[in-house]
């Protein structure tokens, strides 16, 4: 009986340990770090993109990674056993896990002390996730509510390196205001040292709370006003150590719940990462371009302060890491469901922030009406084409006018013009002008319109052929947008009708 209790005690004796040996250890090395930083010229510049107004250091990631290894060193140095200590040797992921964070630190370091190219950042997350992947830290089942589980198979590798990639990345784009990325991290690691507790997964309670250790003695000097930061290296390891111990962790769990405690307790990281690329090519810009558009710089652009904006986002991360407990606690399928709903349904409502000032129905209305004239499934650009195509049949200047009149009829124009220089063969090249004209409305008079009533728009039907410019004439358009608005794509319709009848003269026009 008292060995049985003395088995129960004594992990979590050492968890408790792990946790203050390595606050202790960050709280007394950040300063030599900063010290050592400041000495090298490793320090982060003010920019546009960033809020601080100071130059200062990079590298707190340094402390967070060998505070986190601190704890285990002593372990091994002093040769202490116990039932968490012998877990710890026997478990065979230890080599994969430790060579994957290795891999992943240096790449973040060099990048801090020499800025390397997004290629080599993105191979080096890849390397450590492969180790990690290789030595068992891998996504073999995907649980769905209401089942066992779908077994993944060949699909295992491309979604495992796709959750490390995401999750390193994640935290590297959420470290924009003090203190941001590593208190998330800090909640995320308490809250799943607590659900990898309850389910006896020893070794991943002693990381977890060696992280949340380190964490917290780095937060003392990361916290607004920072005066270092953890930069890439940092930022890189804390996304490898959450996305391998999340899978490890979950690997023996429940399958309604495995994956989805750590997609709840990081989605506000994980969100405002997948969202970004998708807002970036909304607005036509570079998918993968840096940008000041995150949900941190939102509430930043919106009035709040550094401290609030970072301690709004604390309490949305504690929110969801509560509910991941929960579901742990529930260990139902129905329950696991309507609360990963409701933890997506938060984060959207936070990231709404950041879209409602370009993601409303009116655009969305707009985009869908765009994608269907483009793609020509609409009525208008269907009627449209065939207008264009009548008038490249025609056989000459009567036919071409008429085909283009039923075109500006379509397209709901006043009254147009064209004056066509007709070639005349000579020695000496001469024109001969020719006009068209035409109504909609027989009674239509713009000269008893005011002037900022009418739309017009003179164009001239130029063919450009090596050396030499052959002028067909011009067209002049006429439109009442006092009593009827241009339609959606009436100018890029009307530069389509130009081509179109500059191709079309160009057959039946004699040659010059």
């Amino acid at each position: 009986m008292n060995g049985a209790c003395n088995l129960s005690i004594r992990p979590m004796t050492t968890i408790l340990f792990t946790f203050i040996a390595a606050f202790l250890f960050a709280l007394v090395a950040t300063p030599l770090v900063k010290k050592v930083a400041l000495q090298y010229g490793l320090v982060d510049e003010p920019s546009d993109r960033k809020v601080h107004e100071l130059a200062l250091p990079r590298i707190g990631g340094v402390v967070i990674f060998f505070a986190f290894l601190f704890p285990f060193t002593l372990f091994f140095l002093f040769n202490i056993q116990n039932t968490a200590t012998e877990l710890i040797v026997t478990d065979d992921h230890l080599t994969g896990f430790v060579v994957g964070a290795i891999i992943v630190f240096l790449v973040g370091l060099l990048d801090d002390i020499k800025k390397l190219s997004p290629a080599i950042k993105f191979g080096g997350q890849i390397l450590a996730a492969l180790a990690a992947y290789y030595w068992g830290f891998r996504i073999g089942i995907v649980s769905i509510p209401f089942t066992d589980g779908v077994s993944l198979g060949f699909l295992s590798l491309p979604i495992t390196l796709f959750w490390f990639v995401l999750v390193i990345n994640a935290i590297n784009l959420i470290d924009g205001l003090d203190g941001l990325a590593a208190g998330i991290c800090f909640f995320v690691s308490l809250a799943m040292l607590f659900v990898c507790s309850v389910n006896n997964h020893i070794f991943e309670a002693l990381a977890f709370a060696s992280l949340a250790g380190s964490l917290l003695g780095f937060l003392r000097y990361n916290f607004n006003p920072a005066s270092i930061f953890m930069g890439d290296c940092g930022s890189y390891f804390l996304g490898y150590t959450l996305a391998a111990l999340s899978i490890h962790g979950s690997i023996k769990g429940q399958f309604a719940t495995a994956m989805l405690i750590p997609f709840i307790a990081l989605g506000v990281p994980l969100i405002d990462t997948m969202w970004a690329p998708f807002r970036r090519f909304v607005l036509g810009r570079k998918m993968f371009r840096a940008d000041n558009e995150h949900i941190h710089h939102r509430l930043i652009k919106m009035g709040y302060t550094q401290r609030r904006a970072v301690l709004m986002i604390y309490i949305l991360t504690i929110i969801l890491g509560v509910a991941s407990i929960t579901i742990v606690h529930t260990q139902n399928d129905t329950s696991a469901l309507i609360l990963f709903v409701l933890g997506i349904g938060l984060i959207c409502t936070v990231r709404f922030l950041g879209i409602s000032d370009f993601f409303t129905m009116r655009r969305i209305t707009g985009w869908a009406r765009d994608l269907t004239d483009e793609a020509g499934i609409s009525h208008g650009r269907r009627s449209f084409l065939n207008h264009q195509l009548t008038i490249s049949n025609s056989g000459d200047c009567n036919e071409l006018w008429q085909a283009v009149c039923n075109s500006l009829k379509e397209m709901e124009f006043d009254c147009a013009e064209f004056s066509y220089f007709v070639p005349e063969p000579s020695t000496i090249i001469k024109n001969t002008k020719q006009n068209f004209t035409w109504q909609r409305h027989k009674n239509f008079d713009p000269g008893t319109l005011t002037h900022n009533c009418l739309l017009k728009l003179e164009l001239p039907l130029h063919h450009f052929e090596k050396d030499k410019c052959l002028n067909f004439g011009t067209l002049l358009l006429i439109k009442d947008i006092h009593r009827e608005q241009a339609g959606h794509y009436t100018l890029k319709r009307v530069e389509h009708l130009r081509r179109t009848m500059v191709s079309t003269l160009l057959k039946i026009t004699p040659p010059f």
